[in-house]
C-alpha cells in the first residue's frame, strides 16, 4: 500500500491520541480540514461538495458560495495554534485559494506554530494572489486536481474559461516546481485524477502528460457518489458497479503504473472495497471514530463532523461565528449527541460509503474492539515503530 495515501497506517502513528479517544479523554484532532471558500471557479460534476456551489443546486437549502470571514478566520487560526493540532488541510468546500485571506493565514501559522499544512487546489489562482512562494515555503504538500489528459476534455469536464483553463493550470504547476527548486524547498507536489465513467479513457494520456515533469506523484482515485449531495439517491444503486473498476479501469491503472514508475500513486483501498464488497463497501464498523480525529471547519463557519457532511447543519457541532473552535470542540455533550444520531439512530443511513473517515474507521474500530487484548495491543505498538519510519505526511490522515 502507498506510503502517502494510507489512512490506516497514519492512524497507527497517533496511538497516543487513539488511546485518549477510546478512553473518553477528548484529544485535540490530529488533522483539521478547513474550507476557506465554498465558491469555486470550476464546476466538476463529481465534486464532493458540489451541493454548495454548482449551478444546478441554486435555490436549494444547501447552496452557499460563502467564504470564511477574515476576522473569524484569524480567530480560528489563533485558536488552533493554541491547541495540540498536528496538521491542517486547506480544502473545500470550493477552491481554497479564492479566499484572499488564505495566504496571510498560512504565513501566520507557519511563522508562529509547528502545525504542518497541506492543500488541495485546482491550481488556477496562484498568480492572482501571489501564492507561489507562500505555498512552497509553508506547506508540506500540495495536490493539484487535473482529472483529464488533454486540454479539450479538461476544459469541458471542469467548465473553464480563459482565466481558469488547462493551459493556465499546467503553466502554474510548472511554475510551482520551478519555485520549489529555486527556494530549495522540500514540499511534495502532486497531481490528481478522479477516475469516472466519463474520463477513465484518459488515464494513459494523463500519465504521459506528467511522466517527464518534476511532479512528485500522480494520484488516481475512484469517483465516489455522494449521497450527501442528494438525499433522494437510492443507496442500493449508489456506487459505480464493480465490473467497471474490475474490467475497464484496473488494466489502464496498471499501464499508468508502468508509465509513471515511482510517481504512480493510487487509493487502491477504495477500489478494493468497490470491487470486493458491493453491499457494504468495507463498512463493517459500528462507530464513526475517525471523524473525531479529523473534523471539518466549513466556509460558513460551522464545525462539521466531517467533510462529507459540510453544509448539513444537523451535523454541525457549532459555529466559530458564535463560539471559539476550542469551546466547540470541548462541548462533549453536543458532539456525543450528534455522533449518537449518526452511529446508533441513523446507523450511517445518511452517510456515503467510502467517506473521508472510512478507512480510519476500520482500524479505529478494530483497536476499540481489541483494546483489552494485551497481545493485540503489544503487537500493534511494535508494528507502529516500523510504520512511523516509512509513512509520509503522517499527520495528514
Amino acid at each position: 500500500m502507498s506510503n502517502i495515501f494510507n489512512p490506516h497506517n497514519k492512524i497507527l502513528c497517533h496511538l497516543d491520541k487513539v488511546d485518549e479517544l477510546l478512553n473518553n479523554k477528548n484529544p485535540s484532532p490530529v488533522t483539521i480540514e478547513i474550507d476557506p471558500s465554498n465558491a469555486c471557479n470550476h464546476s466538476c460534476p463529481f465534486c464532493i461538495s458540489g451541493h454548495l456551489h454548482l449551478n444546478k443546486f441554486k435555490g436549494t437549502e444547501l447552496f452557499n458560495r460563502t467564504m470564511l470571514k477574515k476576522k473569524f478566520f484569524k480567530n480560528l487560526v489563533d485558536d488552533l495554534m493554541s491547541m495540540n493540532i498536528e496538521a491542517i488541510n486547506w480544502t473545500g468546500g470550493g477552491e481554497p485559494t479564492m479566499n484572499p485571506a488564505l495566504g496571510e493565514m498560512i504565513r501566520l501559522i507557519n511563522k508562529n506554530s509547528k502545525i504542518q499544512m497541506g492543500m488541495f487546489s485546482n491550481g488556477t489562482m496562484f498568480e492572482r494572489f501571489n501564492l507561489f512562494e507562500t505555498i512552497v515555503n509553508c506547506l508540506s504538500w500540495i495536490r493539484i486536481s487535473m482529472d483529464a489528459g488533454n486540454a479539450d476534455s479538461y476544459d469541458k469536464l471542469r467548465v473553464t474559461n480563459k482565466t481558469t483553463n488547462f493551459d493556465l493550470v499546467v503553466k502554474n504547476i510548472l511554475a510551482l516546481i520551478e519555485t520549489k527548486k529555486r527556494l530549495k524547498s522540500n514540499i511534495t507536489i502532486g497531481v490528481g485524477f478522479v477516475v469516472t465513467k466519463e474520463n477513465y479513457n484518459e488515464i494513459i494520456d494523463f500519465s504521459n502528460l506528467f511522466k517527464d515533469t518534476e511532479v512528485d506523484y500522480c494520484q488516481f482515485k475512484p469517483e465516489i457518489i455522494q449521497i450527501e449531495r442528494d438525499e433522494s439517491i437510492d443507496k442500493s444503486k449508489e456506487q459505480i458497479s464493480s465490473d467497471f473498476w474490475l474490467k475497464e479501469v484496473l488494466t489502464k491503472l496498471n499501464e499508468a503504473k508502468n508509465i509513471l514508475g515511482d510517481k504512480y500513486e493510487c487509493n487502491a483501498y477504495k477500489i478494493d472495497d468497490l470491487i470486493i464488497d458491493v453491499k457494504n463497501y468495507g463498512r463493517n464498523y459500528k462507530q464513526c471514530l475517525g471523524s473525531q480525529l479529523q473534523p471539518c471547519v466549513g466556509a460558513d463557519g460551522n464545525v462539521y463532523v466531517c467533510t462529507n457532511h459540510r453544509g448539513h447543519k444537523k451535523y454541525s457541532y457549532g459555529s466559530i461565528y458564535e463560539k471559539s473552535f476550542k469551546e466547540i470542540w470541548n462541548d462533549i455533550q453536543k458532539r456525543d449527541s450528534i455522533m449518537n444520531q449518526i452511529n446508533n439512530v441513523e446507523k450511517f443511513s445518511n452517510c456515503t460509503h467510502l467517506c473521508k473517515p472510512h478507512e480510519s474507521n476500520k482500524i479505529l474500530y478494530q483497536i476499540k474492539e481489541n483494546k483489552q487484548n494485551y497481545g493485540y495491543m503489544r503487537d500493534l505498538k511494535e508494528k507502529t515503530k516500523n510504520i512511523s519510519k516509512t509513512v509520509k505526511h503522517k499527520n495528514f490522515i
